[in-house]
């Protein structure tokens, strides 16, 4: 009887060996076939336990497919660009998945996990009746960078934010100037706006009244406030902060990072609507290469009429006007990446900032690219230069 449990036991270690070995060639061949496909895998962390859907990202807001709409926790996919939906059609936000090959995720492994939580607080209002809530863009990696630089391209993560679907307006920006708390405010200024504001008038189209030559065309409540420059769209959002924040909100111009993630939207595009322009598509911004156009910004009515958001519902991040950011010039890479928390997004620091965007004064439709980045001192103003607002949460 001893013998034949020795046997037994000899015959149970035997098979365990075998399926063990089945296993690992199992998990190798798996591997082989991930690797052969070019496939990340996708880790899902849904805590706010609400429907999530997954699509696969085409050229247009059109061409998006629907892949699932019963995820697993993990699921592996092949190089290409990807969104999560989050939420019923009535109140739905994204999460962006750019796969760029075999395991080449940002996460442990070369996974691309994606934590889902709600927004936890209601959106910022626009300051003034008529005007849009903000949009909510969820925390989670995306990919930053002009995609035709093979050095350039790699993954950035940024904590939740909202951002204003539309530049700000006329009508906003005299808020700031009439109110005593506002332009004439040193508080919301920083040292060298200080110094610039001293011997210096701002040029702001939201100073011209109706019987001004340029009124029709930039001066009207509801168009983009442009000829308004770095400081003063700093200040603006300091202001705002104060005024309007209300203790839960922090206001400011986004970063170069905030501003390509909310341009690109979760299809990952390279301008606002689309992966590319054709000429039927330009019809689809306010883009006009003439300069003398009577015509010029377009503002938020005409602009819900006769324009398109992109899938975050937000408006014009490409055309209408060029937009300050928050960031300093710097270059970045994927040796070198850019850091969101760093120096170059500090109020205080000395340096030319970024613009993003392009407008209707645009000559070249390469500016229209979202990666194209311009570099402007901070005092420098121009009819075709406005800006954006983003809230935070504060901490």
């Amino acid at each position: 009887m001893k013998k034949l449990y020795v046997i037994g036991g000899a015959v149970v270690l035997l098979v365990a060996a075998v399926l063990a070995v089945a296993y690992l060639r199992s998990d190798e061949r798996a591997e082989r076939l991930h690797y052969e496909q070019e496939e990340t895998e996708v880790v899902l962390s849904n805590q706010a336990n609400t429907k999530l859907s997954l699509f696969k990202a085409g050229n247009s807001l059109e061409d998006a497919s629907l892949l699932s709409s019963n995820l697993d926790e993990r699921v592996w996919l092949p190089a290409g660009n990807y969104f999560l939906k989050v939420g019923a059609d009535d109140r739905s936000f994204f999460y962006p998945i750019p796969i760029v090959g075999y395991r080449g995720g940002p996460d442990k492994n070369g996974t691309f996990g994606i934590t889902i939580r709600p927004p936890g607080l209601e959106a910022p209002h626009g300051l003034l009746p008529g005007l849009p809530d903000y949009a909510f863009v969820p925390s989670g990696n995306f990919l930053f960078g002009d995609r035709l630089r093979v050095q350039e391209p790699h993954y950035v993560w940024l904590g939740s934010f909202f951002v204003n679907p539309y530049e700000a307006t006329n009508a906003e920006f005299r808020e700031f100037l009439i109110d005593p708390r506002g332009y004439a405010d040193d508080t919301n200024w920083t040292e060298a706006a200080r110094k610039w504001k001293a011997s210096s008038t701002s040029h702001a189209t939201a100073l011209l009244k109706p019987g001004d030559a340029d009124y029709a065309r930039f001066g009207k409540p509801d168009l983009p406030v442009v000829r308004v420059n770095w400081f003063e769209a700093n200040a603006f959002c300091r202001w705002l902060t104060k005024t309007w924040g209300r203790g839960k909100w922090i206001f400011a111009l986004p970063t170069e990072a905030e501003w390509e993630k909310a341009a690109r939207g979760p299809d990952n595009f390279d301008y606002a609507l689309g992966r590319n322009i054709s000429d039927k598509e330009v019809a689809l911004y306010n883009w006009k290469k003439n300069t003398s156009a009577e015509v010029t910004v377009v503002g938020l009515a005409e602009t819900k009429s006769k324009f398109l958001s992109n899938r975050n519902g937000i408006y014009h991040m490409t055309g209408n006007v060029t937009e300050w950011t928050q960031s300093l010039y710097r270059s970045y890479s994927r040796q070198h990446p850019y850091i969101d928390d760093d120096d170059r997004n500090h109020d205080e620091m000395i340096g030319e900032r970024v613009l993003r965007g392009g407008s209707w004064y645009t000559a070249s439709i390469a500016v229209l690219y979202i990666p194209y980045r311009e570099n402007f001192r901070p005092e420098v103003e121009t009819p075709y230069l406005g800006f954006r607002v983003v809230a935070r949460p504060v901490p």
